[in-house]
């Protein structure tokens, strides 16, 4: 079972990860024209997929959920699957176009922590390739990677996209910091700034007009401050849906259903209640 640690809300998530591994890190040199490696219930990618490609070492081997695609959804479970015992691996890496994105020590091993997604707006519409990379406990690697098109990311309701800020009254001990928030409506996702500096990057679905869906898996760098939301201590939370409305500079939110986990308050509660005015 995971350990787990305890973030201060709307802050970026506690990665568990070697510092030491975060130096020094080489980009991966792809081999176009290897064989994947299949195991029990994950195919070999290279058959649906030419431009994968995958490496062991001393019997260790690899494979992921990604394996076989040749384009990826907008969101998407990434889960690695080391062969042998759990205790045998030391890390599981994940990294995108060479560049290490997220670290995992303990099984199962998914992108984003266990249960997430991997949300691909933040991503150019494109190939990019995707490369699960496991370590075992004696200095073993074995590496499987997936070339795979990302779409462009849907566009937000021209009544929302922009930049919009609030100021937050003293929320108490537990609850939002005081001053201004700020709030960025793009393509990639919603990313909300305390007055603290904390910043989170936030996946959002528009179901219908004047009705939205924020959900977990934005995870876009090692760096905790930019990574994604962590109101769940932690863990893949719920989706929370948003009524919304703007007139003129002014955009007001009311939650929709239930809230499911601690630390939604800052979305329901008076961290995001009241109104947003325009500034961009």
């Amino acid at each position: 079972m995971k350990t787990s640690m305890t973030c201060p809300p709307l802050r970026g998530r506690c990665l568990r990860r070697m510092a030491a591994r975060l130096a020094g890190l080489t980009v991966l040199a792809l081999a176009a024209c290897a064989h994947g490696v299949a195991t029990a219930g994950h195919p070999a990618s290279s058959a649906a997929n030419p431009a994968a490609s995958s490496a062991t070492s001393g019997g260790l081997s690899v494979t992921s959920t990604l394996d076989g695609r040749s384009a990826l959804p907008h969101r998407i479970h990434w889960q690695a699957f080391p062969n042998g015992p759990s205790a045998d691996v030391s890390e599981v890496d994940f990294l995108i176009d060479g560049k290490l994105d997220w670290v995992e020590h303990k099984a199962p091993y998914y992108y984003g922590d266990d249960g997430n997604y991997l949300v691909t707006s933040f991503l150019a519409p494109g190939q990019h390739a995707f490369t699960v990379r496991a370590i075992s406990a004696t200095g073993q690697t074995a590496t499987d990677t997936v070339r795979a098109q990302v779409s462009s990311a849907p566009t937000p309701p021209a009544a929302l996209e922009g930049t919009w800020q609030r100021f937050q009254v003293s929320g108490g001990a537990s609850g939002p910091p005081a001053g201004m928030w700020r709030l960025v409506i793009s393509s990639v996702g919603w990313r909300i700034n305390d007055p603290g500096g904390g910043s989170n990057l936030l996946d959002v679905a528009y179901l219908s007009p004047g009705l939205l869906e924020i959900r977990q898996g934005m995870f876009t760098s090692l760096d905790e401050s930019q990574n994604g939301n962590g109101w769940c201590n932690d863990a893949p939370g719920p989706t929370i849906g948003l009524r919304y409305s703007v007139v003129g500079k002014t955009l007001i939110f009311t939650p929709v259903g239930p809230l499911g986990c601690d630390g939604t308050d800052y979305v329901t509660g008076p961290g995001w209640r009241g109104n947003w005015m325009r500034t961009g």
